[in-house]
C-alpha cells in the first residue's frame, strides 16, 4: 500500500502529472464539474481503481468493502481529512456511480503510470530458481512492484506473503485487471494470483 509521501513523489514526474491532469480534466468535466480535487488526490483515485474493480466484481460493494476502500483513500490523500470530507473518497463516490464506462480509461492511465515507475521487461525476464518460494520471489522483487500489488489487491501489505481467500468472481477480476494493466506476462503476478484460494 502506498503512503501519502510516495504519491507525492510520483506526482513530481512531469510525465505522470500530464497523464493525471488529462484524465482528471476529462472525468471531472463529464461526471463532476463542480468538484475540486488536487492532482495528488486524483492520482490517489487512479491508484484505487483496481481495488474498486475487485470490490465491484459482483456488481455490489458491501459495507466492509466500502470501509476498506475509504481506509485506503485516507492513507493516500494529501494532508489527511479526518474532520473535513476527503476528496479522494468524494471522487471515488463519483467514479463508482459510473464505474463501467470509466474503468478502462482509468486502467489505461494507471498502466502508463506504472511503467514509468518500474521496468516491466526486467520483471518478465527475471531469473528465478525453480524451487524459489513465493516469499523469496517477493523479497527479490522491486519494492515498488510489491507496493502496486498490495495497493491494488490487498487490504494489508503484509498479507502478500500469507494465503488469502476471495470469491471466484473477485479472483477472475484480479486476473482481468492484471491483463488490462499488462501484468499477466509477469511471472510474479501469476504466482501472486496462485496464492489466493476461492471461497
Amino acid at each position: 500500500m502506498f503512503t501519502e509521501n510516495e504519491v507525492a513523489m510520483m506526482i513530481q514526474s512531469e510525465a505522470i502529472l500530464e497523464i493525471v491532469e488529462g484524465l482528471k480534466k476529462e472525468f471531472l468535466g463529464k461526471e463532476a464539474p463542480y468538484m475540486e480535487i488536487q492532482n495528488h488526490d486524483f492520482l490517489s483515485l487512479i491508484l484505487l481503481v483496481p481495488a474498486i474493480g475487485v470490490a465491484y466484481a459482483n456488481a455490489n460493494i458491501s459495507l466492509k468493502e466500502e470501509l476498506n476502500l475509504n481506509k485506503k483513500a485516507r492513507k493516500l490523500s494529501m494532508g489527511g481529512y479526518f474532520i473535513k470530507k476527503d476528496p479522494v473518497i468524494a471522487g471515488m463516490q463519483f467514479l463508482i456511480k459510473k464505474f463501467e464506462p470509466w474503468e478502462e480509461q482509468f486502467l489505461q492511465a494507471l498502466k502508463k503510470i506504472m511503467f514509468r515507475l518500474f521496468d516491466k521487461e526486467a520483471l518478465v525476464n527475471a531469473p528465478s530458481a525453480p524451487d524459489a518460494s513465493f516469499v523469496r520471489q517477493v523479497l527479490n522483487a522491486p519494492y515498488i512492484f510489491i507496493r502496486f500489488l498490495s495497493c491494488f489487491f490487498l487490504n494489508n501489505e503484509e498479507d502478500i506473503v500469507r494465503p488469502n481467500k476471495m470469491q471466484a468472481v473477485e479472483l477472475d477480476k484480479v486476473k482481468s485487471i492484471g491483463e488490462k494493466l499488462g501484468l499477466s506476462d509477469i511471472p510474479l503476478f501469476l504466482e501472486f494470483c496462485n496464492t489466493f484460494s476461492t471461497k
